[in-house]
């Protein structure tokens, strides 16, 4: 084959591998800002998320404090509920 013949396809050849890296660079441009927003959507999400996990986290917290406090008011409740629940007893008339 002929050098320069040789040189003519290699310089094609080149220019095929540029013009592909070319439409390529072109579409991960485009890409780019688009991964960049969901990347932002997503950490954004994921703060909602850990504000709302904080929330139910509290108000757990909250409802074991007031659980507990029950559990050592219960027994006084009850037994002023039972003293005055009983008849109380008669009476007598002295007189």
């Amino acid at each position: 084959m002929d050098v320069s013949a040789e040189i003519d396809d290699l310089k094609r050849r080149v220019g095929d591998l540029e013009g592909a890296m070319n439409v390529l660079s072109a579409r991960f441009g485009t890409i780019q800002p688009e991964l960049s927003a969901m990347q932002r959507e997503s950490s954004e999400g994921c703060n909602r998320i850990g504000v709302m996990l904080d929330r139910m986290l509290l108000r757990l917290d909250t409802m074991n404090t007031q659980i507990w406090s029950l559990r050592d008011d219960l027994p006084k409740l009850v037994g002023e509920v039972v003293v005055s629940a009983q008849p109380s007893p008669a009476r007598e008339d002295i007189g």
